[in-house]
């Protein structure tokens, strides 16, 4: 029984993200993206991103054509009076869009229920990861 219940959680707890990922361009799926410059307003949130990338090997450059453009939503932001009364099917969402050019590329989502952590952020480059070819970023690269 206590097996079961072990169990049961974990099943509780890993369906706690939902993923979502598109692409809006089947050519990238054949490219390799030398690299990203990623775009978010947040300062710190932006530095948390830099950095999750960097430690996943993909080179980040400012001046790299693919931008890496970040949304997000925290409800702890949400001042609508219904979803504070009433609670919400998640507790936030971040998504990025992978441009060139302007011109959109591919999507990835994540929505989530609990607490923001940098593991959100490892597993939404982790997907892209997955989803697209990326050039490994050279020792000593900036």
């Amino acid at each position: 029984m206590r097996l079961l219940m072990v169990l049961l959680a974990g099943l509780f707890l890993s369906g706690c993200e939902n993923f979502y990922a598109k692409y809006y361009d089947e050519g990238i799926k054949e490219k390799t993206i030398p690299c990203v410059s990623i775009h978010e307003d947040d300062q710190i949130l932006r530095a948390r991103i830099v950095r999750v990338f960097t430690e996943e090997k993909i080179p980040v450059r400012d001046s790299c054509p693919y931008t890496v453009e970040v949304t997000s939503k925290f409800l702890s932001q949400c001042n609508n009076p219904q979803a504070k009364s009433i609670g919400a099917d998640f507790d936030g969402f971040l998504r990025f869009d992978l441009k060139s050019g302007g011109k959109l590329l591919y999507r990835c989502q994540m929505d989530w229920k609990g607490e923001f952590t940098d593991k959100r952020i490892r597993d939404m480059v982790r997907r892209m990861k997955k989803d697209l070819k990326f050039s490994e970023n050279k020792k000593g690269a900036k």
